[in-house]
């Protein structure tokens, strides 16, 4: 409970800017305020309203990232903040980041426990490849507020056709599943490629006290 409501604060602290200002974009705040007043007995947590519509995603397209988080509780939808190659940095209205490359989680900012920077140039490889092993590389921040480093060993493994849909749009793509094992980790993560090697889906771990994000590209 003191994680939860400690990432509640940290994001409370960062909304600010212009992405407030009646976007399409809409951040985890007020739904994560919502969540920490029904667990403190402050009133019912209320469902959220939708974060994104089909009208506004085809009007955009490839303009919004979708992420849910804290187990289905929290659901935003980001836009880009920075582009530098294969790497995205999408930005939520609380100024909630998620880093990715290639499609692939590489950090994230205001979670209970970020991902401070990862290496899974691997990953993206044996995903085209259709299977194969990889190695990941994490840095996340301990308890005593430093550094840790951490090597994962994964397999990432075809395991069928489905088909996909995010608000309201069916897509055939194509289910691979990724099982990485280090020292202190362990998780599974599960990535939907459609036929030209998009990943418009995926479930990835960010870390113990953060859990997994559904990230989905409408």
């Amino acid at each position: 409970m003191r994680r939860f409501l400690t990432a509640a604060l940290l994001v409370g602290a960062a909304a600010c800017g212009p992405l407030n200002e009646g976007s399409a974009a809409r951040g985890f705040l007020g739904v994560v305020q919502a969540r920490v007043a029904g667990l403190t007995g402050q009133g019912a947590a209320q469902p959220a309203a939708p974060v994104l519509t089909r009208a506004q995603a085809d009007a955009n397209p490839g303009a919004f990232l979708l992420v849910t988080a804290y187990g289905g509780n929290s659901v935003a939808s980001l836009v880009v903040a920075s582009a530098n190659g294969n790497r995205v940095t999408w930005l939520s209205a609380d100024n909630v980041a998620v880093t990715l490359e290639n499609g692939i989680i590489v950090a994230t900012r205001g979670f209970p426990r970020d991902l401070i920077a990862a290496d899974v140039s691997g990953v993206r490889a044996a995903i085209a490849a259709g299977g194969g092993n990889a190695q990941r590389i994490h840095e996340t921040i301990t308890d005593l507020d430093q550094i840790s480093q951490e090597v994962l060993q994964c397999s990432i493994a075809l395991t069928g056709s489905e088909t996909v849909e995010i608000l309201g749009k069916s897509t055939p793509t194509r289910r691979f599943e990724e099982s990485c094992r280090g020292e202190n980790t362990a998780f599974s993560n599960t990535y939907w490629v459609t036929s030209v090697g998009a990943i418009i889906k995926s479930s990835q771990a960010v870390s113990p006290a953060t859990g997994f994000l559904v990230l989905e590209r409408p």
